[in-house]
């Protein structure tokens, strides 16, 4: 039985994880600590075989190996080291202002942005919220002036620190929201993109477009070539229409071998040219395995367009682009459909 409670719990395994990046070597990222605090804490066992087999081989744990490991195993589906990380950080800042309080006397004054701090830190704090929380405490370490030379050397030590701390946030963060096996940006993402493109369109009266984009057969392509073949071409799809939307626009994946575009300040005619210009690249387009240089023949697509009701809701937004896709491969793929096509068929 572990009578052991969370937190003595948790402090333990960091213990072990810091200890054993320092032996291979490793630099405390968000994404490193997140691979080995999830190996010591035995949080995922695919995980741990994983590591236990690259060490069994005699292979050195490097930073592409770690890479791997973090997108196969922690990403999106374990935030656990985002989280340890946030609780660290707790403990850090009350012992770095702790130690600010005693040489400055300012003591009123830093016990409460220390409780202030750990309060915002709670359990279900955002990236986001966190980097607010470390932005303020920079902030305010760098207010903090004219106590001497060994004060200002601990005040330099504690700023850059912070600003390590920030840009791990940053990065976490901006890894969060890219798919790995395409490098553009993921679901949540586009959620987030989509919110904040339907609030400038309501606040400015404008027009809203978004595509809805699938890889037509694309299971059976899988099926034929192999997975490794079908990842190159979603990797050949995402950097193809990344070239052909530009500016304003915002690709992601959406799931499978579905892709979405967001076409801001875009009516539905504009928003069907842009479809139509992606749709025909990909008709005109042979695709080759680089390795054998075996011909693939045409990857086609078909994309669904609506525009965004002013007022209505994000899901249903959503619907209507893909309610357009279906209606665009039920009427024989390789094209594209708007809303206004489902409309008229009605």
């Amino acid at each position: 039985m572990n009578d052991k409670g969370p937190s003595e719990e948790s402090e333990n395994y960091v213990r072990l994880a810091l200890p054993l990046m320092s032996k291979h070597n490793i630099p405390i990222t968000p994404r490193n600590y997140t691979v080995y605090y999830t190996y010591v804490s035995g949080g995922n066992s695919d995980l741990s075989k994983a590591v236990d087999t690259i060490i069994e081989k005699g292979l050195t744990i490097d930073d592409e190996k770690i890479k791997n490991l973090y997108f196969q195993f922690c990403t999106e589906k374990d935030e656990t080291g985002l989280r340890n990380l946030r609780n660290d950080l707790q403990q850090t800042l009350t012992t770095i202002l702790g130690e600010l309080t005693g040489f400055t006397g300012q003591t009123e004054k830093f016990e409460f942005l220390v409780s202030n701090s750990v309060a915002k830190l709670s359990e279900d704090a955002s990236v986001q919220q966190i980097k607010g929380v470390v932005d303020e405490i920079v902030v305010e370490t760098k207010k903090l002036g004219g106590f001497g030379e060994t004060i200002q050397h601990k005040l330099k030590e504690t700023t850059d620190g912070l600003e390590a701390i920030k840009k791990d946030f940053e990065k976490a963060k901006s890894e969060v929201l890219v798919d790995f096996l395409t490098g553009v940006p993921n679901r949540k993402a586009f959620d987030d993109k989509l919110a904040i493109c339907t609030d400038e369109a309501l606040s400015n009266n404008e027009d809203l477009c978004l595509l809805m984009i699938d890889i037509d057969y694309f299971k059976r392509f899988n099926d034929k070539y192999g997975h490794i073949v079908g990842d190159e071409v979603l990797k050949i799809v995402a950097r193809s229409a990344k070239e052909i939307v530009r500016g304003r626009d915002f690709l992601a994946r959406f799931g499978g071998e579905e892709f979405v575009v967001i076409l801001p300040q875009t009516p539905l005619s504009g928003a069907k040219t842009v479809a139509e210009n992606i749709r025909g690249f990909f008709d005109r387009t042979k695709l080759k395995v680089v390795s054998s240089s075996k011909d693939l023949g045409k990857v086609t697509v078909s994309i669904g367009a609506a525009i965004y009701k002013y007022g209505e809701p994000i899901k249903e937004f959503i619907d209507r682009s893909e309610q357009a896709l279906y209606f665009a491969k039920n009427t024989g793929r390789n094209r594209v459909a708007t809303e206004s096509d489902v409309d008229t068929s009605l």
